[in-house]
């Protein structure tokens, strides 16, 4: 870690993906009959990494299924899904006559256009229908009479694909859903003289950012005997993102100024809430897993990590307990390997965004840093007259 600020100074962020690798194997030797399914969402940095060790990659943007043509990731492996399909990308998808994994249904107006798509192209295509769980996602139950109804002989419905949200800890509620998926395939087999082979299933599955006790371990299991229970005559895909790699990443921070307002201590970092997020860190009450390297200082102080954006809501920590602090110390965040790259305000006060090294085999730097204020500023010279 110091030989990598040291080189590419920060704020930086490091993704070490020997232990996505060891986190891939922990959880196939849990879920040995299933194949997992990663959401490139949480990370796309480190897709190129893994991917032999995964059977499937989750898209939900024509932006992500380009990430994926540009890294050559095998189009066999992607499942194309998102609430947004647009008919000019997925028609230039088509063109491109890739053999594509997977692809999702939505809605109705999506099954419309893959319907279209598939019968214009004359290109046979594996479907999984996405059943709402009573959001914006998914399709309603109502709409599968006609979807069955209208489907051409070039679409083949496959399975069922269903998330309902992250970071669950319930096994009740995982329980409940299988329960009711279980009586869904039931249902349109029946209704629609079909068999159907698959189930791609995202559990939400729980990271723990800060300081809780959990038995991870018999959670997994638990998990695990509750899907082969229902469904022991399917394939099971396991839809994962923030699981498999949240505990890859680290966020390097440097203190640039030290204060006291009004008796509150307050330490500035060159980074922020721009690039730093943690789910469920509420008000920047909760303290995350961190180091600060080369702090020697036996004396203590109560101070708040603030970023460096010009908003009061740039809090990371509150009120908390280190050794006393010198401009230069440098804080590693840890487990943001999952979304915080992605999910932060990154454009924000046009500040740069990061440089990311991945660390496999050698040390990558996959993306220098970038200057925000490119695209946070107007131009002119492409100026049209009205």
């Amino acid at each position: 870690m110091q030989e990598l600020i040291q080189k590419y100074n920060t704020p930086l962020f490091i993704y070490d993906c020997n232990i996505i690798k060891e986190r891939i194997k922990y959880l196939k030797s849990i879920f040995k009959k299933m194949d997992i399914c990663y959401a490139i969402k949480a990370n796309s940095f480190v897709i190129k990494e893994i991917i032999n060790d995964i059977e499937r990659v989750e898209v939900c943007s024509y932006g992500e299924y380009q990430i994926c043509d540009k890294l050559k990731i095998d189009s066999s492996k992607l499942v194309l899904s998102g609430v947004n399909k647009n008919k000019l990308e997925f028609d230039n998808i088509f063109k491109s006559q890739k053999k594509i994994g997977r692809y999702t249904i939505e809605s109705y107006e999506q099954f419309k256009l893959l319907n279209e798509l598939s019968n214009t192209y004359q290109n046979n295509i594996d479907i999984l229908i996405r059943i709402t769980s009573g959001n914006q996602f998914g399709i309603d139950e109502s709409k599968l009479d006609k979807i069955f109804e209208e489907k051409n002989s070039y679409l083949n419905i496959i399975g069922i694909e269903y998330f309902s949200g992250t970071q669950k800890h319930s096994l009740k509620r995982i329980e409940k859903e299988c329960l009711y998926l279980q009586e869904l395939f039931l249902k349109i087999e029946n209704n629609y003289h079909i068999t159907l082979s698959e189930l791609e299933y995202g559990p939400g599955l729980p990271i723990y950012y800060f300081k809780e006790e959990f038995d991870e371990v018999n959670f997994l299991k638990e998990v695990n005997d509750i899907l082969n229970k229902y469904f022991s005559d399917k394939k099971i895909i396991l839809e994962i993102g923030r699981s498999l790699v949240a505990s890859c990443g680290y966020y390097c921070t440097k203190v640039i100024d030290l204060k006291e307002n009004k008796k509150e201590k307050y330490a500035i970092l060159d980074g922020g809430i721009n690039h730093l997020v943690y789910y469920g860190q509420t008000m920047a009450m909760k303290i995350p897993d961190y180091e600060i390297i080369n702090n020697k200082e036996k004396n203590k102080e109560i101070v708040n990590l603030c970023g460096s954006l010009c908003t009061t809501n740039d809090i990371l920590v509150k009120q908390l307990e280190v050794p006393k602090l010198k401009i230069d110390d440098v804080f590693i965040f840890k487990n943001v390997g999952a979304y915080s790259i992605t999910e932060g305000i990154a454009l924000f006060l046009s500040r740069d965004m990061p440089k990311v090294v991945l660390i496999s085999d050698k040390k990558i730097l996959v993306r220098d840093t970038i200057n925000s204020y490119k695209i946070n500023c107007p131009n002119y010279e492409g100026e049209v007259k009205l």
